[in-house]
C-alpha cells in the first residue's frame, strides 16, 4: 500500500542539491543566519540559480520539510505493513516517529527552537501538510467507523501530541516497551480505541516502572 500524496513535489536534481544544502546550512547557523548566499555556496551552485526555483531561504526549507514528511510517511507506511491497524499500528507508528524523527536529515529541523514557528504554520495548516497527515492516520487506524471530519480530528490530536513530546524532554529514559506502553496509555484512550492487554497498567508494571 502506498499513500496517495497527489501534491508530492517531484525535485529536479538541482532542487534537491539546494534543499540539502539549505538543511546543511541551517543546522549549522540556524535559520536566522543563514542567507541564500550560504545556501548557494554549500549547493555549488550560482545565486540566481537558487532564485531561479525558490523566493527566499524560508521556501527552502519549507520545501525540505515538506519533502522530508512525504519520505518519511512513505517508509512508515512501508514498515507498518505488517503490523495490524489500528491500536497497534498507532503505537509502533508514533513509537517509531519519537524514536526516528529526531534523526531523519531534514525532519530533525522541527525540534530546532529557531524552526517552530515555521514548523507550527506549515505541519497542520497547510494543505499539503495536513493531507500527509490525514492520510497517514487514516491507514495507522485501518478500516473504522469514522466520519472524515473525525478521522482529520483524530489525526490533528496525534500530531500535536507527537510534537510535544519530541519537543519536550522525558524526566527520564524509556526502553522501546516502555515507550510503547506509556503512548498506548495516554494517547489510545484520547482517541477512543483499547489498550492491548500487555500495556495496561497493573501491580507488576507499576512495580517495573518504579523500580
Amino acid at each position: 500500500m502506498s499513500l496517495n500524496l497527489n501534491e508530492k513535489p517531484v525535485l529536479s536534481a538541482t532542487q534537491t542539491q539546494i534543499v540539502d544544502a539549505a538543511i546543511r546550512c541551517v543546522k549549522q547557523l540556524g535559520i536566522e543566519r543563514v542567507t541564500l548566499n550560504d545556501i548557494a555556496k554549500e549547493a555549488k551552485v550560482a545565486r540566481s540559480t537558487v532564485y531561479s526555483h525558490y523566493a527566499n531561504k524560508e521556501e527552502v526549507v519549507r520545501f525540505a520539510l515538506l519533502q522530508s514528511a512525504y519520505s518519511f510517511a512513505e517508509k512508515m507506511v512501508m514498515g507498518l505493513l505488517d503490523i495490524p491497524a489500528g491500536a497497534e499500528r498507532i503505537i509502533e507508528a508514533v513509537s517509531l516517529c519519537l524514536r526516528s524523527l529526531p534523526d531523519e536529515p531534514c525532519l530533525v529541523l522541527i525540534t530546532d527552537t529557531t524552526l517552530t514557528q515555521m514548523v507550527n504554520e506549515h505541519t497542520l495548516t497547510t494543505e499539503a501538510g495536513f493531507d500527509i497527515n490525514t492520510q497517514l492516520f487514516q491507514f495507522l487506524v485501518g478500516e473504522h467507523d469514522l466520519t472524515e471530519a473525525q478521522v482529520q480530528e483524530q489525526a490533528e490530536f496525534t500530531i500535536r501530541t507527537m510534537f510535544s513530546l519530541l519537543m519536550m524532554l522525558s524526566p527520564g529514559e524509556r526502553s522501546d516497551e516502555e515507550l510503547r506502553g506509556f503512548v498506548a496509555r495516554w494517547l489510545l484512550p484520547a482517541l477512543d480505541l483499547q489498550i492491548p492487554e500487555q500495556y495496561r497498567l497493573n501491580k507488576k508494571t507499576i512495580k517495573k516502572e518504579v523500580a
